[in-house]
């Protein structure tokens, strides 16, 4: 009676609160459709809304101040906020804000890292290994923030281009243009938009032009302040009468270059989305391969705690270096100036100290010599900024730095044989499916084989010596009663033993030390071929840049062939040595400048513009020169859109395969390699058995 009573009031409670609850939402739905509600609503959405991550960057400025006073986390600051400043034009408070939180989050990777290494594993060496990969998934990341506001820049460059050529259809000035549509442009580019409108209104132009081309973070922007400067000086053809704008021409040609670098961009960037984690997911293999292959082979641990097995840790560690290196390269083309300008730094301090400059001296090969030439040819073609002392330097540094850790490794690897040999893999003996006695016979074998060889490094008895004082001590064990089973067991113990003596370091292996030195300094070689491999990819890309500037600036009537030339400078980064030099010699005579630019350059599409240069210098108009570009222009987007595809798909290809090289590696070398060292070992001993038998 009561439970029915109980059953009715808890139902009809449940009546009363559903009751409830409609009642509650038919009310707040007929005070959603009233009027005086949404219309708040409209006006509460119209107020300026803070951002997700807003609170996180104004804490980061709160740190900047504090970051700048920790010795290495001030250097990655300062690093990071160089590339920065140039990118926000100098906005302090967006330049702080960023840089601390950038550093913030590569600092805390490093150190996550570092902790995670010393729970991971008790090996210092895996440590070390785990602490550098912490180093490069940093040096990742600050790539890869920089490289999201880069790209930000370019869609806003876009936007500010389609904004500027909105105003310009109504004012047709252009400082007043692209002061309304700084105003309506994101920070980031509104920044540069209002230092280009600094530099139209200065007193001297030229001059603050100039200075802008140093700072300006890319060749769009260099190409839009140059434009705008020239229509603003010269002015612009005569619209009211039908002609088409230079400017709007202009702006349309740079907002197009812009989108094929996004595209460019982010096909690369989704291609090779993820292989830099894929690189370095085999450093965090290593342990636990190791570990399960110990336990459930004991007799691996031979091969790992052997030299060879040694030499193919270190053989994996080179592969994955080399596969690091080679993801930096193919991801990081893009023309970064600031790494270009700092090219270099830490060498030309070197070469400050008296000594040191001295000692390169006798290394740099003599003006006459071939090997000058040379050299000077490919980091020309590699279009590097290093001098010939510094490449010098640089050859010296990476022979003594690999000829010190190779001897370093080679007397780590002594040592670590020789303590694996005292204190090996207790499983190999213990393991299998052994009665409990002979588990027990087994680690007093190891033990006493352990504290014995201890014994004999301490006493430094005579090899003739050494089997007798072993067959004495065993005497006094009770594991093994039976005399010939003890002599067995101490003359194993003493070639085992004298094995032990024998491994120290040996004349060859200086030598070896010595070869390995010898190939390092032909290393800054290698990076210059691969360095000159990977521009040739980028060649063609800024040479269909030059088009696109020649076929503006031709149509511009009180145009030069040296300030087309000067315009080529500012927009290059791989040919901008060559056109300086063609600079500076251009007054002594056009012809012979641009003669020597074609021969240093090399490069047949480079060489078709500059023969149009040369007859536009001495022959015929400017205009008439490049009258056909127009005409071609359909066709050289077509060709430029194709050759991006095989660009990319080459990058891509090659990525990949660097990528997956080093899981590759670890899976043959660390894996199957050891289990074919077992096989082997255990043929071996079923022929010692099937002999026997």
């Amino acid at each position: 009676m009561i439970t029915s009573q109980l059953l009715k009031l808890v139902v009809i409670s449940l009546f009363v609160i559903l009751g409830l609850l409609i009642g509650t939402l038919v009310f707040v739905n007929y005070r959603l459709r009233d009027s005086k509600y949404q219309e708040q609503r409209k006006y509460i959405a119209m107020l300026p809304k803070k951002k997700k991550n807003q609170k996180w960057f104004i804490f980061a400025s709160k740190m900047y101040p504090y970051m700048r006073k920790i010795p290495v986390v001030k250097t990655i600051l300062a690093r990071i906020r160089k590339r920065f400043l140039i990118l926000h034009a100098g906005d302090e408070r967006i330049v702080r804000s960023q840089s601390a939180s950038v550093t913030l989050i590569i600092s805390s990777t490093i150190v996550v890292l570092t902790i995670v290494s010393f729970i991971w594993t008790n090996s210092w060496s895996m440590r070390l290994s785990i602490f550098l990969v912490a180093v490069y998934i940093g040096s990742f990341l600050s790539d890869m923030f920089i490289a999201r506001e880069e790209k930000k820049l370019l869609h806003g460059l876009s936007e500010l281009c389609l904004d500027i050529r909105h105003e310009y259809h109504q004012t047709y000035m252009v400082g007043k243009s692209i002061e309304q549509a700084a105003e309506r442009s994101k920070t980031v580019v509104a920044n540069h938009a209002r230092k280009i409108n600094g530099v139209l209104n200065a007193i001297d132009t030229n001059e603050e032009l100039r200075l802008y081309y140093d700072v300006a973070p890319n060749r769009y922007l260099k190409l839009l302040a140059g434009i705008s400067h020239n229509i603003a000086e010269y002015g612009d053809t005569n619209v009211h009468e039908g002609e088409k704008s230079l400017y709007l021409q202009a702006l349309g040609n740079i907002r197009e270059e812009i989108h094929l670098d996004i595209t460019r961009r982010n096909r690369l960037d989704n291609l090779l989305a993820g292989i830099v984690f894929i690189a370095l997911s085999p450093v965090f293999m290593l342990e636990p391969i190791k570990n399960w292959a110990e336990s459930q082979f004991p007799i691996v641990s031979d091969f790992y705690n052997s030299a060879f097995g040694l030499y193919t840790l270190i053989g994996l560690y080179l592969i994955y270096i080399g596969c690091f290196f080679g993801l930096r390269v193919i991801k990081g083309m893009d023309g970064d100036s600031q790494t270009v300008k700092e090219e270099g730094e830490f060498l030309r301090q070197l070469l400050r100290i008296k000594w040191i400059h001295k000692i390169v001296e006798r290394f740099v090969p003599a003006e006459r010599e071939s090997s000058h030439f040379r050299t000077m040819r490919q980091i020309r073609e590699a279009s590097s900024k290093l001098t010939l002392s510094q490449f010098y330097l640089q050859k010296l540094l990476f022979a003594l730095v690999i000829f010190t850790s190779v001897i370093v490794v080679q007397f780590y690897i002594h040592a670590t044989i020789k303590h694996n040999m005292m204190y090996p893999n207790i499983k190999i003996v213990t393991g299998g499916n052994q009665p409990s006695s002979q588990v027990y016979i087994a680690e007093q074998k190891y033990y006493f084989e352990a504290n014995i060889l201890q014994e004999l490094r301490k006493k430094e008895l005579p090899e003739d010596l050494v089997v007798a004082y072993i067959n004495e001590q065993l005497e006094q064990q009770s594991f093994m009663p039976r005399q010939a089973e003890r002599e067995k067991l101490a003359e194993e113990i003493g070639a085992k033993f004298q094995k032990y003596n024998q491994e120290y370091y040996r004349w060859y292996e200086l030598l070896i030390a010595f070869a390995v030195a010898l190939s390092a300094y032909r290393i800054p070689n290698l990076l210059l071929m691969i360095r000159r491999q990977m521009r040739r990819w980028e060649m063609q890309n800024e040479v269909d840049g030059y088009n696109s500037i020649v076929m503006m600036l031709s149509k511009i009537e009180r145009i030069s062939v040296f300030e087309m030339i000067d315009w080529l400078h500012r927009y290059s980064y791989i040919f901008e040595s060559q056109l300086l030099r063609c600079l500076l010699e251009y007054e002594a005579g056009a012809w012979q400048a641009l003669e020597r630019l074609k021969d240093e350059c090399n490069f047949v599409p480079l060489e078709r513009i500059v023969d149009r240069l040369q007859v536009a210098a001495e022959l015929i108009p400017i205009k008439d020169a490049f009258d056909d570009m127009e005409q071609e222009r359909v066709f050289a987007m077509d060709q430029r859109k194709l050759h991006y595809e095989i660009m990319v798909s080459r990058k891509s290809t090659l990525g990949k395969l660097i990528g997956f090289l080093p899981l590759q590696a670890t899976f043959v070398m660390y894996l199957l390699v050891p289990f074919g060292y077992l096989a082997f070992v255990q043929l071996g001993e079923l022929n010692v058995v099937t002999n026997t038998m």
